[in-house]
């Protein structure tokens, strides 16, 4: 079985992944899109063949659950997502947990099995580069005319280790992952494998990975601070303490204040904030409500603060920005 998988890598992503867990909506020359179907999830799927070894995926996701792992493990293969929209909690078998949310990269390996996968409550968008080591490298080499890739190069941490990196992508890295969600046009299927190229290589020769202890946390105390997150978001019209989230969670304070920055990238008031301006743009567009009623509604004492740090992060008052 397992030489049946290796000599196979290349059809993988749409043989075994997307013809066993889903749906086939549509096929053209460059693309398939897929639905998914119980038990995997809720969403939509499109796959790109970019080249030998190197798959890409647009996903949809409203629910996910990531059962087909056992395939993974058979390959010398990792997968790197990048977060559009949207927010992801991963459990992996191995205890860990990581997070990430809009504009942040993972990079799973094939040993990285997620147990379980918790998406935020608007879902989650994303683009997965599904690489197979030996076959990339080979392309890489030959479309460069040279011997530089080798696979004690590439991604050799990543791949040596059983968990996932992950970091904010900077603006150039960003701007390559979104061009790879353009509409097509004349030249899109050259431009979308160039863009893949480079940002592979980007990502190659990223220097400053922080240390792997930095992080993870156990399952535990994710999945603690994770429920923090949600009280938060489900209580934004209310002030709870940093003191009184901690004891809801049974952690102390410093822990939950250090894993929380490390999960999502803000600590827990500026995280508070940016849901709080989310809500208020929603309610902006959305109804007919008051400047005043949509601060109360935000968690604010007054319209004057709640303008205040609206114009502060936003650039214009709220009636402004309605109009």
């Amino acid at each position: 079985m397992k030489d049946e998988f290796k000599s196979n890598i290349s059809t993988i992503p749409a043989e075994k992944l997307f013809l066993t867990y889903m749906h086939l909506i549509s096929k053209c020359e460059s693309e398939e899109v897929f639905r998914l179907i119980e038990p995997v999830g809720e969403g939509i799927m499109k796959h790109n063949h970019i080249a030998k070894g190197i798959e890409l995926v647009y996903s949809e996701l409203e629910a996910y659950n990531p059962n087909y792992q056992a395939e993974k493990k058979e390959v010398d293969a990792i997968e790197i997502m990048y977060i559009v929209d949207g927010h992801g909690d991963f459990e992996l078998l191995n205890r860990q947990f990581v997070s990430g949310d809009k504009g942040d990269v993972l990079i799973f390996n094939s040993k990285s099995a997620v147990k379980k996968c918790s998406l935020g409550r608007s879902g989650m968008n994303c683009l997965s580069l599904i690489i197979f080591t030996e076959e990339a490298l080979a392309f890489l080499n030959d479309f460069f005319d040279t011997k530089d890739f080798i696979a004690a190069d590439f991604f050799s941490q990543i791949r040596s280790g059983d968990s996932v990196v992950t970091y904010p992508a900077d603006d150039l890295l960003e701007k390559l992952f979104m061009e790879m969600t353009r509409l097509p046009e004349k030249y899109s299927p050259y431009k979308l494998k160039l863009a893949v190229i480079h940002a592979l290589l980007l990502m190659m020769e990223r220097k400053d990975k922080r240390d792997t202890t930095d992080l993870y946390f156990s399952g535990t105390t994710g999945r603690k601070v994770q429920n923090v997150r949600r009280l938060i978001n489900l209580n934004l019209e209310k002030e709870i303490s940093i003191e009184e989230l901690a004891r809801k969670v049974s952690l102390n304070r410093t822990t939950l204040q250090k894993v929380f920055k490390e999960m999502y990238g803000l600590t827990i008031n500026e995280y508070r904030t940016k849901s709080r301006l989310q809500l208020a743009k929603n309610l902006l567009v959305s109804t007919n409500l008051s400047i005043t009623e949509i601060a109360g509604r935000c968690g604010y004492a007054n319209a004057s603060k709640f303008s205040e740090v609206f114009k502060r992060n936003e650039g214009l008052l709220p009636k402004n920005w309605r109009n």
